[in-house]
C-alpha cells in the first residue's frame, strides 16, 4: 500500500515531455530490435485480475500472437498488442519513475517493488512523491531525522533521493516567492492512499518540516499549537481498523497560513464526515476510536473518580468487538500525549475535565438497558439493573436528574394541531435512541476540540 503526495505550483513549468520506446510489442515489430538484449515481457496473470506475471517470448504465431513462457514454465499465447515490454533496472531501481524507458502499469508496479525490497520508501513521478509504508521502525526512523530534514531545506529537489520532505520543500519554496513578490501563488498539497497507505503520517512529516523550517529551532507558540493537533485529532478521530492499526476515521483538509516574514502563523482545520456510527458498533477484531481506551487506561484516581469510571472490560460500546488493546501501543502513555495536547491548544483544566466527563458519560449510556413498561408493553423504561449507569450518564451530561435523562430516552414528543404530545416508544427504539444520543455527544465534542485546535485563526 503506498500514499502520494504531491505539491501543486503553477510558478513551476511542467518537465519538457520525454520520447520513450513503444512499451507494447505490437504485431509488425521485430522482437530482437524492440527487446534488445533481453526478451522478457509483462503478461496479464491468467489466473488472478490485476497481476502480471514475467515471461519470455519464444515464438511469434501467424495469427498475430505471440507464444510466451511464464516464469513459474507456463506456455501461453499473448495478443501481440497485450504484451508489455520490460525495463532493465539499477541496482537501486529508478528514482524517478519518468524515467523509465517503457511506463505502463506492470513498469510501475515493478520499480516501486524493486525499490522497497532494497528499503527505498519514496519513488518519484515527475512531481508526485509515492511512498509505501514499510511498517518497520528500523526502516523508517532513519529517515526523518534532524540532519536529514536540514538536508532538504533550500536544496534541489532533483539532487537529493526522492522524499516527502521535498514536496514540503517545494511548496515553501513557493511561499517564499509569492512573499518576496514574485509571481508565486497560494500552495495546495494533495494526500492520498489506501487505508494503512500512511496518509495521517505523510501529512504530520510535512506538517513538522515546514514548522522547522519556518521557525527554526525556537518554534513560536502557534507552531507548536499547529503540531499538537495531530495527537489530539489523533485521539478522538483515528481507530483502530482490520487494516490500519491508526486509521483517520473523517477527512481533513489543512490550511496553515504563514506571515509576511514566511513563518508559520496559523492554521485552519476542516473537517469531513466523522464516522460516528463507530462509538455505538465495530466489526470484530476493530476498535472505538482511541480517546476511549486512553482515558480507561490513563485516567489517575482522582479523575476515575469525578468520571465514575470502571474498568473498560464493563463498557458495551469498547468490549463489543473483542479488540481492547493495540499490540505496540500503550494507551495510558497516549492518555498523557493527548492532555498535554489539550494544554498547549489552551484548553483550561475544567475543560479539560469536562471533555473527559463527556467520553465517561457516554460509556455509561452503552450499558443502558430498556425493558416493556406497563402490562400492555407498548412503552419502554430503563430496566432496573441500568439504574446506576442512568445516574451516572445523567450526572455526568448536567441533566438536572436521572428522571429527565429516562424520560428523553423512553418518550418523544411531537406537535399536531398546535399541541404537544409525549408518545412513548418501544424498547427498540428507546436503544436506537440511546444510541442517537451517544453518537450526538461525541460529534459535537469532536467538532468542539476542532474548533478550539484552531490556533491564529483570521
Amino acid at each position: 500500500q503506498g500514499v502520494a503526495a504531491a505539491a501543486d505550483s503553477r510558478a513551476h513549468r511542467p518537465p519538457a515531455r520525454r520520447e520513450r520506446g513503444t512499451a507494447r510489442l505490437g504485431p509488425t515489430m521485430d522482437l530482437s530490435q524492440e527487446t534488445g538484449t533481453s526478451d522478457t515481457v509483462w503478461v496479464a496473470h491468467p489466473d488472478i485480475d490485476g497481476e502480471w506475471v514475467p515471461g519470455r517470448v519464444t515464438a511469434r504465431n501467424e495469427d498475430g500472437t505471440v507464444s510466451v513462457e511464464t516464469e513459474d514454465g507456463r506456455q501461453l499465447a499473448q495478443k501481440a498488442d497485450e504484451v508489455l515490454l520490460t525495463n532493465t533496472l539499477p541496482e537501486q531501481g529508478v528514482e524517478d519513475m519518468q524515467k523509465l524507458n517503457y511506463l505502463h502499469e506492470p513498469a510501475l508496479l515493478h520499480n516501486l517493488s524493486h525499490r522497497f525490497f532494497r528499503d527505498h520508501v519514496y519513488t518519484y513521478t515527475g512531481r508526485i512523491c509515492i511512498s509505501i509504508n514499510p511498517f518497520n521502525w528500523a526502516v523508517s526512523t532513519p529517515l526523518y531525522t534532524p540532519e536529514r530534514l536540514r538536508s532538504y531545506r533550500g536544496a534541489d529537489p532533483d539532487s537529493l533521493p526522492p522524499h516527502v520532505y521535498a514536496i514540503a520543500e517545494r511548496a515553501y519554496t513557493a511561499i517564499l516567492r509569492r512573499n518576496a513578490g514574485e509571481a508565486a501563488e497560494s500552495q495546495s498539497v494533495l494526500v492520498s492512499g489506501e487505508s494503512g497507505a500512511g496518509k495521517t503520517e505523510a501529512v504530520k512529516i510535512m506538517m513538522a518540516f515546514l514548522a522547522d523550517v519556518s521557525c527554526g529551532a525556537e518554534k513560536s507558540q502557534v507552531a507548536e499549537r499547529v503540531m499538537q493537533t495531530n495527537p489530539l485529532l489523533e485521539s478522538f478521530g483515528n481507530a483502530r481498523t482490520l487494516r490500519n492499526d491508526n486509521s483517520s476515521r473523517f477527512g481533513k483538509f489543512i490550511e496553515i497560513q504563514f506571515d509576511a516574514q514566511s513563518r508559520m502563523c496559523g492554521a485552519c482545520i476542516h473537517i469531513y464526515l466523522l464516522e460516528k456510527t463507530r462509538v455505538v458498533g465495530q466489526a470484530e477484531g476493530e476498535r472505538n476510536y482511541h480517546s476511549f481506551y486512553q482515558l480507561l487506561a490513563g485516567a489517575t484516581e482522582a479523575e476515575r473518580a469525578r468520571a465514575r469510571l470502571r474498568d473498560a472490560q464493563e463498557y458495551r460500546y469498547v468490549n463489543q468487538s473483542g479488540c481492547m488493546a493495540i499490540e505496540g501501543v500503550d494507551d495510558s502513555v497516549e492518555h498523557g500525549r493527548v492532555r498535554k495536547a489539550m494544554e498547549v491548544i489552551g484548553l483550561s483544566g475544567e475543560e479539560i475535565d469536562g471533555c473527559f466527563d463527556l467520553l465517561s458519560a457516554i460509556l455509561s449510556l452503552s450499558n443502558l438497558a430498556f425493558a416493556s413498561a406497563g402490562d400492555d408493553g407498548d412503552g419502554a423504561a430503563v430496566d432496573s439493573g441500568a439504574q446506576q449507569w442512568l445516574a451516572d450518564a445523567a450526572a455526568l451530561t448536567a441533566c438536572e436528574g436521572a428522571e429527565d435523562l429516562s424520560s428523553a430516552l423512553c418518550t418523544r414528543r411531537i406537535c399536531a394541531r398546535d399541541e404537544w404530545y409525549t408518545v412513548p416508544l418501544t424498547v427498540e427504539q428507546a436503544a436506537d435512541s440511546r444510541d442517537a444520543l451517544a453518537k450526538a455527544v461525541y460529534g459535537r465534542l469532536f467538532d468542539w476540540l476542532v474548533a478550539r485546535a484552531k490556533p491564529g485563526r483570521r
